[in-house]
């Protein structure tokens, strides 16, 4: 249990040696079952090294998107109900109109860590909202409007963004009484939140 409690603090490399270990007990005959489907992205974005890690699990898909080389504060974002079909346009500005159109019946569950500022909360909330919405597409054709199976799938998502802290330092614009999905929003927020998008589509066979 305590590595639950630690899981913020988790690195990436403490993570993979787990699933290292994990795999050669695999291999070495103590445990039968199938190894578990995971590709990574690495990009310099503004300077910074920036990593995402997808792996594949039966009942969830699990996301880390970091530049502190740890998993972070994580976010549960859940498919919408079935009975209840994906918009046919989006329903709220977006920061990339190219990318798939969060639902609005999407749901999404702190699961552990407290985001520091309002700001970087509604950060965590923009990825989390995105990559669902990346995930749930890429999943089947019935994912946008709920699924089953393993279209239906949640996906579990740590967010660990140096950029996020530097950004509401400075002044961000986090409060300016804006409303709407991206709303106080810097240039290399933007950017990050572009190539970061891009890195997590091109690790859609995973899912």
């Amino acid at each position: 249990m305590s590595s639950l409690l630690d899981l913020d603090a988790l690195s990436l490399e403490e993570a993979q040696a787990i699933q290292q270990q994990n795999k050669a007990k695999i291999n070495g005959g103590e445990h039968s079952g199938p190894s578990i489907p995971t590709a990574q992205r690495a990009r310099q974005i503004h300077g910074v090294h920036t990593e995402v890690l997808v792996q594949s699990f039966a009942d969830r898909v699990f996301v880390v998107v970091t530049q502190l080389g740890r998993i972070g504060s994580l976010i549960q974002v859940n498919p919408p109900p079935p009975s209840i079909p994906a918009p046919l346009q989006s329903t709220s500005s977006s920061l990339f109109p190219s990318l798939p159109p969060p639902h609005p019946a999407t749901t999404m569950t702190p699961v552990l860590g407290v985001a520091p500022s309002p700001h970087v909360r509604m950060l965590h909330e923009l990825y989390a909202a995105q990559i669902g919405a990346i995930v749930f597409k890429g999943s089947g054709p019935d994912a946008q409007g709920g699924g089953t199976g393993r279209e239906g799938r949640p996906v579990l998502i740590g967010i660990a963004l140096k950029s996020a802290g530097r950004s509401v330092e400075a002044g961000s614009g986090a409060d300016d009484g804006s409303d709407g999905e991206g709303a106080g929003v810097s240039d290399d927020e933007r950017e990050l939140f572009g190539a970061v998008m891009e890195m997590v589509a091109s690790c859609s066979h995973v899912w």
